[in-house]
């Protein structure tokens, strides 16, 4: 063969490779988006109702999961990592047109503290963009109880009922089938409370405590069930609230100044908010909260707090209120006349406005007369247990670290409060356990 006719054949062949290859068109692909995940709604029990009431539960789940998806005609399999407990955008992979299965599962114990759950489906992919949502399934109930004085909850004496991140409900899924025991104890004299559970799936059990109260004290508790809201807070803001109730069951009489709501009595508890027992071993050197509580005998009920059972993250205030902040305690000083210049200076401030003589008691408990008080709002500012001569309060707000007997420790800052001054100093204070008043959210 000449060179010619060798070149000429294999241009041909070149030629014929192209337009094959012009043929074989890229596959089409589109973006398949999924945008939510969803279940079939829980009920929530009622005593009341003969059909159960859709819950208001948020569910909680395992922080992430695997998507599989596979081609249907060509076997090819797809994976998408994803958390079940975020879908505020979407979660995206690139397909090649064509029909689909979707499966995901994660799997759980007879007890878990997230929803165990399986995920199957088909879809057509036939657009540049698809979206489409999961359909979940599970074979689990759910248990929850409102931590409004309880102290702990438990399933067969061993699987804790955990506190959920908002600090109010404690819970756990419990698998279809199974007859646990719930067990929760009181607040008040660490009592059981118990109640065997027949566990359905797409069930939810809501449980809290049933209290009867005779002038401030329970004299009755029953365990009650009923269904679950989110909102059970019936207080807003604009309406008048008198009393709030904390871990423990005791209730503190509520005062209105301003836009702000305070406790009139000094704080007298000795659990957190999520029902802790506040430590009473504590020092100031000792880095952890502790807590001197009075005698009965004493004639001024009230407990106080080192600094770092003020700060701790627990809450020693009801739930939905809180340790006062510098800023809070300025909010009321300006209210009842504190000059902005002042309010924020060390030592002395509003003598000239009588600060102070506004929120002090008339009592005669107080070791010295001098101004007396006049109480005009109701703060009901008292003397101080150990010492009638003054009372000091502390804020939540940090000021700084001095060396205290060779150690170096955090100083809060504090309202002092003196029967002989008509004014509120502002000053700073070692870790010392001083009173605490709250404030409402």
């Amino acid at each position: 063969m000449n060179k010619p006719s060798y070149y000429n054949l294999l241009f041909l062949c070149l030629l014929a490779f192209a337009c094959v290859q012009e043929n074989i068109e890229e596959p089409k692909m589109g973006t398949v988006s999924i945008s939510r995940m969803t279940f079939e709604h829980f009920g929530s029990m009622s005593p009341n109702s003969r059909v159960a009431e859709e819950s208001e539960w948020k569910h909680i789940f395992s922080e992430s999961a695997t998507l599989l998806i596979t081609n249907k005609a060509t076997g090819l399999e797809y994976t998408l990592e994803y958390d079940p407990n975020n879908f505020t955008e979407a979660y995206q992979i690139q397909l090649p047109f064509g029909e689909y299965t979707l499966f995901s599962a994660v799997e759980g114990g007879d007890f878990e503290t997230f929803l165990p759950f399986t995920i199957s489906g088909e879809f057509t992919l036939d657009e540049t963009s698809l979206d489409i949502s999961l359909q979940g399934s599970t074979e689990y109930g759910l248990v929850t109880v409102k931590k409004e004085f309880v102290q702990s909850a438990n399933l067969d004496g061993e699987h804790e009922l955990v506190i959920c991140d908002h600090g109010k409900i404690l819970y756990g899924y419990v698998k279809e089938g199974l007859s646990p025991t719930l067990t929760i104890y009181e607040n008040f004299n660490g009592q059981p409370l118990q109640k065997e559970l027949d566990i359905s799936a797409y069930n939810h059990y809501h449980f809290y405590l049933n209290l009867t109260e005779s002038q401030g004290t329970v004299n009755f508790i029953e365990l009650a069930i009923g269904p679950f809201e989110y909102h059970e807070e019936t207080w807003m803001r604009g309406e008048e609230i008198s009393y709030v109730t904390d871990s423990e069951g005791k209730i503190y009489k509520v005062v209105k100044i301003g836009d702000q709501y305070w406790m009139a009595e000094d704080l007298n508890t000795t659990r957190f908010c999520n029902g802790d027992k506040i430590p009473t071993e504590g020092n100031i050197f000792s880095e952890t909260p502790d807590i001197d509580i009075p005698s009965s005998s004493n004639s001024l009920i009230s407990s106080e707090y080192n600094y770092y059972a003020v700060m701790d993250s627990r809450n020693i205030c009801p739930c939905d209120w809180h340790v006062p902040s510098d800023e809070d305690w300025i909010e009321l000083e300006k209210y009842l006349g504190m000059p902005i210049e002042e309010a924020y200076n060390w030592g002395p401030r509003g003598n000239i406005q009588n600060i102070s003589v506004k929120l002090m008691t008339r009592s005669i408990d107080w070791e010295y007369v001098g101004f007396g008080g006049s109480d005009e709002y109701g703060l009901n500012i008292t003397p101080n247990t150990y010492s009638r001569g003054y009372q000091a309060y502390w804020t939540s707000t940090y000021s700084h670290e001095e060396d205290y007997q060779g150690t170096v420790l955090p100083l809060g800052i504090i309202r002092y409060f003196s029967p002989y001054s008509r004014s509120i100093d502002r000053e700073t204070e070692f870790p010392h356990n001083l009173s605490v008043r709250c404030v409402k959210d």
